[in-house]
């Protein structure tokens, strides 16, 4: 009979037999079917620890701060109604509109150099793989595009004034938002963590007054 056929080895000497080979297939089933059972429970990876998420997004939200300032400066000194981005006055008298753009300039471009630095510091503090932390992807390129909505290249006089007045009271607004934004999320963090966000948003709740006296310089 068929199950009782041999099959003959390399050196012409019986192997083991059809029925032999069906019996051991049927005994070692149990076993492939519990491992793949065991891949399976295995199952999606469980997700970060919260203030590793907590963090993340802290990271992300302070890279579309930098952005957004990197699009405020080049409002403000698009067109040359601000005394250009090195703060200079272009020849206009300290009060004139050449003076006050150009202290606007340097109000925004000093508050975007807190923030990166505000960014290295989160950034030091994620440590895990790549694929859970952020970069300067589209969500910041959105914000530098979108926000502050002032048109660029205003011309000068009441134009620029208020088209300066408009890109600073929406990065006051930002500010006021990232400074509620990290204080409520303080709770349950680990206390050095938590100290950094504690001493980040209380940076970016000063800038709310420093930038409102910039955009009111005329």
């Amino acid at each position: 009979m068929l199950e009782d056929a041999e099959v003959t080895g390399d050196g012409g000497s019986p192997g083991p037999s059809r029925r032999a080979l069906l019996a051991g297939a049927a005994a070692s089933l149990p076993l492939l079917l519990t491992a793949c059972k065991g891949v399976q429970a295995l199952g999606t990876p469980p997700p970060p620890a919260r203030d590793i998420r907590v963090l993340a997004a802290a990271i992300a939200a302070e890279e579309a701060m930098v952005a957004r300032y990197a699009a405020a400066l080049r409002q403000l000194t698009a067109g040359g109604g601000t005394g250009g981005a090195g703060g200079g006055t272009g020849g206009g008298a300290a009060g004139g509109p050449a003076g006050a753009g150009a202290a606007a300039v340097a109000a925004v471009a000093a508050v975007r150099a807190e923030h990166v630095a505000h960014l290295a510091q989160l950034r030091s503090r994620l440590i895990h793989p790549p694929a859970l932390t952020s970069s300067p992807g589209p969500s910041a390129a959105a914000t530098a595009s979108a926000s502050p909505s002032a048109g660029a290249g205003a011309g000068a006089g009441t134009g620029a004034r208020a088209s300066r007045k408009l890109v600073l009271s929406e990065l006051e607004q930002a500010e006021q938002t990232a400074s509620d934004r990290l204080i409520g999320q303080l709770d349950g963090l680990p206390p050095a963590l938590a100290q950094l966000f504690a001493s980040i948003a209380a940076s970016e709740a000063t800038h709310v007054p420093y930038l409102r006296a910039a955009g009111q310089s005329r």
